[in-house]
């Protein structure tokens, strides 16, 4: 049954202009968030294109359908703008922009020229599944875990791609005489698709939102604020899971325990902004040593533990070894350059392997205890408690500290 197209097109565009309004409000909510405000910008664009054509409709005045088709085209261009803004992306360069300028001016030209349906449907789909497979490319190609609302939205513009694609077939083999406003050809299933893509998309970008601001409140709660390493909480939880695989697939675990020597006299000396800057140089050295799977964390002060899965003892006392001569080197690099840092800082480290049937508390223990000794034996040193050594700390912990005499 042949719809009417302008009661649709005007539902649809109603329709577009309550989600972009929805995108608006969720930039005027969140304004530090990047690429919401261009994700608005296209919703708005979106919504102008169809009263565009359906003033077209109305008047049939040919220039309205052309400018409908250019702010189409400007409303991906800024959408995809928005989603790599959003990532973490580079904006869209001066060039791309000219480029994608130059096509859409050539192609809606020598379509007003010829006065060709056909060259304007074909252009206009193959823009638009070109940028929609663009964004697409973005959203899903990201090394790092894909949320799962950039997955969906990635998919939704996956899939818009391929109907356009579709689209530029079937305007191939279309009649000459189809009007864009036929309800007996594409333009009725365009229109619906149309609606259901805005709201998907709208949805998708909500979603999106939603997810970034629940990882930053999950970042506030277990990172450190200045340094940006696990907080102790964050350590809590997760070596208790690290130690529970430990002990299921028998793999050895090593824990570091580390204080920087001196600090004290950094934040005397030259003042509370020194020590922060110190310790976030002490974090970056420690991501470039430590692997990918190692947990880092600022256990309180100047004092840090790494938890290292799969390692042993004695690779342990590798891996801190590399971490005490690369901060050591740096730091020296810091005093030669800079006369404000009057000497070195170094660090001073304690190991200890997980034990069969030891919870956290006690192997935490063990690595402090071996951290005093490489305190007690000239600092900048990494030690591994001996059994001898802890077997005496061990009675004088249990040693009563008053005894009476009979």
């Amino acid at each position: 049954m042949p719809f009417d197209i302008r009661s649709l097109i005007i539902a649809v565009a109603l329709a577009s202009l309550f989600c972009a309004g929805a995108r608006f409000l969720l930039w005027r909510m969140h304004p530090s968030i990047p690429g919401l405000g261009r994700w608005a910008l296209a919703g708005g664009a979106g919504a102008l294109a169809l009263f565009m054509v359906l003033s077209y409709g109305i008047t049939h005045w040919q220039p309205a359908l052309s400018l409908a088709q250019i702010v189409v085209v400007m409303g991906l261009v800024l959408a995809w703008d928005g989603f790599r803004r959003f990532i973490g992306q580079t904006p869209i360069s001066s060039l791309t922009l000219g480029l994608l300028a130059s096509i859409v001016i050539i192609w809606i030209s020598t379509a007003h020229i010829l006065d060709s349906l056909l060259i304007r449907a074909l252009g206009n789909s193959i823009l638009v599944a070109t940028l929609s497979t663009l964004i697409a490319r973005e959203l899903l190609s990201s090394p790092k875990p894909i949320p799962s609302a950039m997955r969906a939205t990635g998919w939704c513009y996956a899939l818009n791609a391929v109907i356009f694609l579709i689209r530029t077939v079937a305007a191939d083999h279309s009649a000459p005489s189809t009007g864009p406003l036929n309800p007996d050809g594409f333009a009725a299933f365009m229109l619906l698709w149309w609606l259901c893509m805005t709201i998907a998309i709208t949805l998708g970008m909500v979603l999106m939102t939603a997810e970034r601001l629940q990882a930053d409140l999950d970042n506030l709660a277990n990172r450190d604020p200045l340094t940006g390493a696990h907080n102790r909480r964050a350590f809590s939880l997760i070596a208790e899971k690290t130690i529970a695989q430990s002990r299921r697939y028998e793999k050895p675990l090593s824990i570091l325990m580390m204080d920087l020597d001196n600090f004290k006299q950094i934040n005397d000396r030259l003042g509370h902004n020194a020590g922060d800057a110190l310790l976030c140089r002490f974090v970056a050295i420690a991501d470039q040593v430590l692997r990918d799977q190692d947990i880092f964390c600022r256990f309180g002060g100047e004092e840090f533990i790494a938890l290292l899965p799969n390692t042993s003892t004695k690779f342990a006392l590798v891996a801190a070894e590399r971490l005490r001569i690369a901060f050591e080197i740096e730091s020296a690099a810091t005093e030669n350059s800079n006369d404000k840092q009057p000497f070195a800082v170094t660090v001073s480290i304690g190991i200890a392997e997980l034990r069969k049937d030891e919870d956290i508390e006690s192997i935490l223990r063990r690595a402090d205890t071996a951290l005093y000794q490489a305190k007690d034996n000239g600092r900048n040193c990494c030690e591994i408690i001996n059994d001898i050594q802890e077997a005496s700390n061990d009675l004088v912990a249990q040693e009563p500290l008053f005894q009476t005499n009979n």
